[in-house]
C-alpha cells in the first residue's frame, strides 16, 4: 500500500472515530459543545498522532552504499522505496547509475 493511500486510510478512519465519538458524547452526555470538543480532540489527537507516525515511517527507509570499491565496469543501483543510495571512495570505470522509485 502507497504512502498516499496509507495518510488517507488514516484521516478517513479518523473521521469515522470522531464521528462516532461526536455522536456517544452528545448522546450520554447530552451536552453538545462537550460532543464537539471531544469530536474535535479526537480529531486532533489520534488524527495529528496518526500522520506524525507515518511520516516517521517514511523516513525509516532502506540505504544502499559503495564504498572503497574497484569496478572496471558500471556500477548500477535501484532502489523501489524512499531510501539512500550514494557511492562514495570508489573507483568505476563505466558510469554509476543510480534509480529510485518504484519502476512499474
Amino acid at each position: 500500500m502507497g504512502t498516499g493511500i496509507k495518510r488517507a486510510v488514516a484521516a478517513a478512519g479518523t473521521v469515522v472515530v470522531a464521528a462516532a465519538v461526536n455522536v456517544a458524547t452528545g448522546m450520554l452526555a447530552q451536552s453538545w459543545a462537550a460532543a464537539w470538543w471531544a469530536a474535535t480532540g479526537v480529531l486532533v489527537l489520534l488524527g495529528g498522532g496518526l500522520q506524525a507516525w507515518l511520516t516517521v515511517g517514511e523516513r525509516a527507509g532502506t540505504s544502499q552504499r559503495v564504498t572503497g570499491a574497484r569496478v572496471t565496469g558500471s556500477v548500477r543501483q535501484s532502489l523501489a522505496e524512499a531510501g539512500e543510495q550514494s557511492v562514495a571512495d570508489s573507483e568505476v570505470g563505466g558510469d554509476v547509475s543510480q534509480r529510485q522509485g518504484r519502476t512499474e
